[in-house]
Order: C-alpha cells, then sequence, then structure tokens
C-alpha cells in the first residue's frame, strides 16, 4: 500500500481519529471512481472501521476506494508520486 511520508502536509485541520480497526492507516494513498471520474487521494482521519476522510474527496466509506498503485498516482495525481 502507497502510503505518504507525512499526512499532515495535506490537512487543512489537526484532524484526530479514532481508534479501530480501519484497514488504511492515516497516509495511505486511495483511489475512489465515481460518475464525475477518478480521484485519488491521501488518508487524513479514521472515523470508524468503515469510514474515513482524504484530502481529495472528503468523507468516504470503505465500499468507494481501494488503496491506488504507483501507475494509478502517475496518471491521475502525478504530483503526489513525489511524496511517497
Amino acid at each position: 500500500m502507497l502510503k505518504v511520508k507525512d499526512h499532515k502536509e495535506f490537512a487543512c485541520f489537526d484532524y484526530k481519529s479514532n481508534k479501530c480497526d480501519n484497514p488504511y492507516p492515516l497516509g495511505a494513498v486511495v483511489i475512489r471512481h465515481n460518475e464525475d471520474g477518478t480521484e485519488i487521494g491521501v488518508v487524513l482521519q479514521i472515523h470508524d472501521e468503515n469510514e474515513l476522510r482524504t484530502d481529495m474527496f472528503g468523507n468516504a466509506s470503505l465500499s468507494e476506494i481501494s488503496p491506488a498503485t504507483k501507475k494509478e498516482v502517475m496518471e491521475f495525481r502525478p504530483t503526489l508520486i513525489n511524496k511517497i
């Protein structure tokens, strides 16, 4: 799983996470595909086992996202690759 070196660099606020069994750690790079297109986000906050917050698309449930690959980051958010 790709992860940025410092997730706080992408946050506008000092988010507080809940301790739980969410599979995505802070700083994980995730991808979301929807009718508006494809987005790459950095996990900034863990709400619970099924929901988190990213820098690019706000709150998301685990059913909406998956781990982003290096190839996907290069295609959809190439400026992020130097932060991994």
